[in-house]
């Protein structure tokens, strides 16, 4: 009976997410850009501490690279904490200080503020596990920001759906994702910035696929290597100086990304 609630939840939430984001609105004519590509690259160290049997506590440092992997993008460093609610559930909060570089003007952007707020369900089928997790993305920035043009924070909400395959007798575990981020505050453009009333509207921000596998070295030690396809779209919103809007254009982006992470378990 717990198994088949767990999994009615999770189908509940998936149907939930999948309605209101396929109900995304167009706010106005927009300029449809060409497709570009790149191939990203991320590196991460983390260690994890189990305080509990049910609350463990996280952290680490990401370094991201981009350009075909030819410049720094941003180092990511984070906090975070999990606590786990029976068998089929767990909520989790994150931390995370971005500091972007600028490789065109070689030189260290301003610095932004993450925090992560996760809801997850998981449940066995076998040897296969799957999951669902729900995360409300907030993100600071501390420049100068527009607020006609960018939201601050911005909010995101990003959900994920994975199946993960413990084979049996091995320390391999490979799994598939699928993952959407959808905006939910983006400053609705107007005719005139002067006269912007504070609407937003939502839409897809991007599409997430991804295969990967886990290997657990020992008791202590674990490796993550993983491939992501990212299909990124977003709205450059941008005004003259006497007000007037200029045109809106819809970037899109195809990202290939490889990572590998490093994780040490107390």
């Amino acid at each position: 009976m717990k198994r088949l609630y767990a999994i009615a939840t999770i189908l509940f939430f998936a149907v939930t997410n999948l309605n209101t984001a396929t109900a995304q609105n167009n706010p106005i004519e927009r300029e449809i850009m060409d497709v570009t590509n790149d191939i990203r690259g991320r590196i991460e160290g983390s260690v994890e501490w189990d305080v509990t049997k049910d609350f463990s506590l996280d952290a680490g440092v990401e370094t991201r690279l981009n350009n075909n992997i030819g410049s720094l993008d941003r180092i990511h460093t984070f906090v975070g904490a999990t606590y786990e609610i029976g068998k089929h559930f767990k909520i989790g909060g994150e931390y995370i200080l971005i500091n972007l570089y600028d490789y065109k003007h070689k030189g260290w952007d301003s610095n932004r503020h993450r925090a992560n707020f996760n809801v997850e369900g998981e449940v066995k089928f076998g040897d296969v596990e799957l999951s669902l997790r729900e995360r409300v993305q907030t993100t600071f920035r501390t420049g100068s920001v527009k607020l006609y043009e960018k939201a601050n924070p911005e909010a995101i909400l990003r959900t994920r759906i994975m199946a993960t395959y413990k084979i049996r007798h091995s320390r391999w575990s490979p799994y598939l994702l699928f993952e959407l981020h959808y905006a939910l505050n983006t400053p609705k453009p107007t005719n005139d910035f002067r006269y912007y009333d504070g609407e937003t509207f939502q839409y897809i921000t991007r599409y997430r696929g991804g295969v990967g596998t886990k290997y657990r070295i020992d008791r202590n030690h674990r490796l993550d290597f993983y491939y992501y396809i990212d299909y990124d779209r977003s709205y450059d919103i941008d005004y003259r100086k006497e007000g007037g809007i200029k045109p809106v254009k819809l970037e899109r982006e195809i990202r290939h990304i490889f990572g590998v992470s490093y994780k040490f378990k107390l």
